[in-house]
């Protein structure tokens, strides 16, 4: 799975439509693209070590609350990301602020049975990334839906 995860994480950054050669700039996005890929594996699978990479420990316990929720209700999240491209990329000192646009399809199913229970949706999201830079490394300390 870490070689399927690389790989997918390389394309997004390289296909993203705004390849940059500023190398902050590029940690910032592949971080981006890493919490995606997290959050998908924690909706889906439960698992939650790639979010550890990619999320400070308020957003890590966000979406892992989130997560145990769905479980509650016996259900769980199947995403893809389709697309992600980066709009705007503003760094200072050590915090980040990143501007998204994302195309997603997603589906609900029975944690139990893995029935599907509502079908698949695909759905546009403008998104800004509030990053936070620990220990040399950036993390997303905040993800928010652009209303």
């Amino acid at each position: 799975m870490n070689k399927v995860f690389a790989i997918y994480v390389i394309g997004i950054i390289f296909f993203s439509g705004c390849v940059s050669e500023n190398p902050e700039e590029k940690r910032i996005k592949t971080v981006i693209a890493k919490y995606n890929i997290a959050v998908i594996e924690a909706y889906k699978n439960q698992y939650f070590d790639y979010l550890k990479e990619s999320a400070d420990e308020k957003e890590f316990r966000k979406i892992y609350v989130i997560t145990i929720g769905f479980l509650q209700g016996n259900r769980i999240l199947e995403s893809e990301l389709l697309s992600l491209a980066f709009k705007e990329i503003k760094i200072e000192d050590s915090v980040a602020t990143v501007k998204t646009s994302e195309d997603w399809s997603y589906r609900w199913v029975d944690y139990r049975t893995r029935e599907e229970v509502e079908p698949l949706k695909d759905l546009h999201y403008e998104m800004i990334y509030h990053l936070v830079k620990k220990d040399g490394r950036w993390l997303v300390e905040k993800a928010e839906e652009v209303k």
